[in-house]
């Protein structure tokens, strides 16, 4: 199937996230600041630096069996553009690019690029772990305008993604109020597409998160599509940024062929609406 990029004006999508994980040579959970100012600076003039605060949990073991024990918080560096709609965050085994502003992929893509590129010239990873791409739809219909409404989701959507016997039931005077689905597909070598599917009340990305959302849509009932497409690497592959990037168009493919199989025509017209999906 092509892929033509096309620009779809009342798009879904919340979210979009790469996760590349590397191994550090240095071991380090966190890097001194002028290691983020040399990130910065590959990154260009558009970025500037925040941080956030992080605290993890290791699993440790005493004569009465194991438990969570929390680890000393650090720092992480995160960049973000200046209207806060697309951010890079960098720990010590990995960088993450997430946009709730998206346009197409190739734009999208030169934004990874810059960000393996930066991880390459200053971080200099031995090796890649694992390569995830998410997108994540928050999908709004007109009929839809309550969690007791769910049913009317049959209208719009694909078949498979409706749950079974729905209709048989609140026949029997059983009314559906919520379902979730999820699938896992293998798409290649150590490689995974994990689509979760279901409606939900309202927003599944929060709108005042991390990266902002710009003009969310009003509160009303969403129908989820969440893909997550990875490759973990059964050996050790350098940290090639041509090889990152590649994957990354590699895990991608996937995701736009299954968004485009359950898309309906209704659904589709409802996509290229002018103006933002809800």
């Amino acid at each position: 199937m092509s892929d033509s990029h096309e620009v779809l004006p009342n798009a879904p999508l919340a979210l979009v996230a790469v996760e590349i994980r590397f191994l550090d040579g240095t071991k380090s959970s966190s890097y001194p600041v002028n290691l983020w100012r040399a990130f910065r600076e590959v990154l260009g003039q558009d970025w500037v630096i925040e941080t956030r605060k992080v605290q993890s949990q290791v699993v440790s073991f005493n004569a009465s069996g194991p438990f969570l024990e929390s680890q000393p918080t650090t720092t992480v560096p995160k960049f973000t553009i200046r209207d806060r709609t697309m951010a890079i965050a960098l720990t010590g085994n990995s960088v993450t690019v997430e946009a709730t502003e998206y346009h197409h992929y190739p734009q999208f893509r030169e934004i990874i690029e810059a960000a393996v590129d930066a991880t390459t010239q200053v971080v200099r990873p031995d090796g890649i772990s694992r390569i995830g791409m998410r997108y994540i739809d928050e999908i709004r219909v007109p009929e839809v305008t309550r969690v007791s409404d769910i049913p009317s989701w049959a209208k719009w959507l694909d078949p498979s993604l409706v749950a079974p016997k729905l209709t048989s039931m609140a026949n029997s005077g059983y009314t559906c109020s919520a379902w979730d689905g999820a699938v896992q597909f293998d798409v290649g070598e150590d490689r995974y597409l994990v689509f979760r599917y279901g409606p939900r009340p309202s927003y599944v990305v929060n709108p005042d998160g991390e990266p902002k959302r710009t003009s969310p849509p009003p509160m009303r009932p969403v129908f989820m599509w969440d893909f997550d497409c990875f490759w973990t690497p059964s050996d050790i592959p350098e940290f090639d940024p041509a090889v990152v990037v590649s994957t990354c168009d590699e895990l991608r493919r996937p995701i736009r062929t299954l968004f485009d199989i359950l898309t309906t025509e209704q659904l589709k017209a409802e996509f290229m609406k002018e103006g933002r999906n809800g």
